[in-house]
């Protein structure tokens, strides 16, 4: 039996993580979380993830842009993918693309909240599919 795909879900809310994590894990991953931002570099160095699905708004409006930022300028976790949620656009009005944003982002994909399990599992898929390919 091979080595399950693991995950590292970020996101300061608690009901938010519970649900997914429990989505990601009857759908095949291995799933490992943090709460916040600051936890993040940590968490990758221990659970060395194979992909990240993190929240832009934590401990300020822009965590998730700082944490994707640091993350992709270390030469050692730079190629994880990164898939950023975020409930900005209800929030506060501003809307975010992977098209138009992504290269200043950091990130490899991008969707808004609130994301569906179907649709949270389809991003993650798609982002596989992408990466490999890439």
């Amino acid at each position: 039996m091979g080595k399950k795909t693991k995950i590292l879900l970020v996101d300061n809310d608690v009901d938010f993580i519970d649900l997914n994590k429990a989505v990601l894990e009857n759908n095949g991953f291995d799933v490992a979380v943090a709460y916040a931002g600051r936890e993040v570099m940590d968490k990758v160095k221990f659970e060395q993830p194979d992909l990240i699905v993190l929240d832009l708004m934590m401990e300020k409006h822009d965590t998730g842009f700082a944490v994707a930022k640091a993350l992709k300028a270390d030469p050692i976790y730079k190629g994880i993918p990164i898939l950023m949620l975020t409930a900005v656009l209800g929030e506060t009005g501003m809307d975010f693309s992977q098209e138009f944003d992504g290269y200043w982002m950091k990130t490899d994909a991008f969707a808004n909240k609130p994301l569906s399990p179907e649709e949270l599992i389809k991003s993650i898929n798609e982002l596989f599919v992408k990466n490999k390919k890439g």
